[in-house]
């Protein structure tokens, strides 16, 4: 029988503070820089708390902000406030990677770190050196390149046009001067530009549609023309992601928003299905699960992205077993990477006993 711990109040919150403080110590946060833990009143209590008390004890200068849950956010002093932040930190609903404000303010040099997955998923996926260093290899190779083009056994075989757009390196740290990144990320992503996308994708059995919560059960067929999906086949699968991305009533929710692959070896695939002990793990999992490609329909015009699809639909599709090709440069094979900078270290051995 599953059960959910609920991890509200100060013992639970003292508990965390030497996991926070660790995954700060990855975000370079420094004693007497400025840390800013933003939350709001929907949001369990104790996250913030657990984070404010962290970098106090780091030696830095913090406080917490508490913003509503359904009522509009302030129009005024977001940005005044954040222009003086060495560190933001937001365990909070709202996805303050969408305000235009957090755009000066990264501009600005400040650092910021969302965190919002099960705390299960933070202590699995806590900030790594290795993840790190193959995730910013990825995205300068990404950079560089002008097609990405996806392939499967399955029977995708989709590619699309990045030119001049970014590629992004999410790692789960904010340990540059304007980085941005969300605690539980192990991946590397770009948002094609709009309207490039072509091909047919295939959801195979056991791929993942995580902002559903749902694993493929039979194959989903799903046709792009100049970035849009116009066709999708395959049963309840299909069904519930057509019916899903049309229920937005927005032409913008079925345009392909981004693509991304998977580097942390940490990450668990079956994280979606587990029940016991503690139900359902949120996306970080799927997108950052070693070696699987993504492509999400919807929006890409986050301060991360930059893209122009501005639209409330943003759903993920996660495949296994996929190649990508960056122009005609073999990246992923199969699921597994091909250039050695991209691949997991192989895990230490026990030394030898000497006898």
């Amino acid at each position: 029988m599953a059960y959910e711990a609920s991890l509200i109040g100060s013992a639970a919150t003292a508990e965390l503070i030497g996991l926070f403080k660790q995954e700060l110590t990855m975000c370079n946060l420094e004693p007497g820089e400025l840390c800013v833990i933003v939350t709001d009143t929907a949001y369990n209590p104790g996250i913030a708390d657990a984070f404010l008390g962290a970098a106090l004890d780091m030696g830095a200068e913090a406080y917490k902000t508490v913003l509503p849950y359904s009522l509009p956010l302030p129009s005024r002093s977001l940005l005044p406030a954040w222009k003086e932040i060495d560190l933001l930190v937001y365990p909070t609903t709202h996805a303050l990677h969408q305000r235009p404000e957090m755009r000066e303010a990264l501009d600005n040099g400040m650092r910021a770190l969302m965190a919002v997955q099960p705390l299960e998923v933070l202590r699995r996926l806590v900030a790594d050196p290795d993840v790190i260093r193959r995730t910013k290899a990825g995205a300068r190779l990404v950079e560089e390149a002008r097609t990405v083009r996806i392939t499967s056994d399955a029977g995708t075989d989709v590619v699309m046009d990045k030119t001049g757009r970014a590629g992004v390196a999410s790692y789960g740290a904010a340990d540059e001067p304007g980085h941005l990144d969300f605690w539980g990320s192990g991946m590397v992503e770009t948002a094609q530009l709009e309207g490039s996308l072509e091909g047919q994708l295939v959801l195979n059995t056991g791929d993942i549609v995580f902002h559903l919560g749902r694993y493929i059960e039979r194959p989903v067929i799903i046709t792009f023309r100049e970035g849009r999906a116009v066709g999708f086949e395959g049963g309840v699968d299909a069904f519930l992601i057509e019916s899903h991305l049309e229920s937005f009533d927005d032409p913008k929710a079925l345009m392909a928003g981004h693509t991304s692959w998977g580097a942390d070896p940490r990450a668990l695939w079956t994280a979606q299905a587990i029940q016991f002990p503690q139900p359902g793990a949120g996306g970080g999992d799927s997108e950052a699960h070693y070696g699987q490609v993504e492509i999400e329909i919807g929006s890409n015009n986050d301060v991360c992205f930059g893209g122009e699809n501005a639209t409330s639909a943003h759903l993920g599709l996660c495949m296994l077993n996929c190649s990508l090709f960056l122009d005609d440069r073999l990246i992923i094979d199969h699921g597994e990477f091909v250039p050695e900078e991209l691949r997991k270290s192989p895990k230490p051995t026990a030394p030898s006993i000497v006898t």
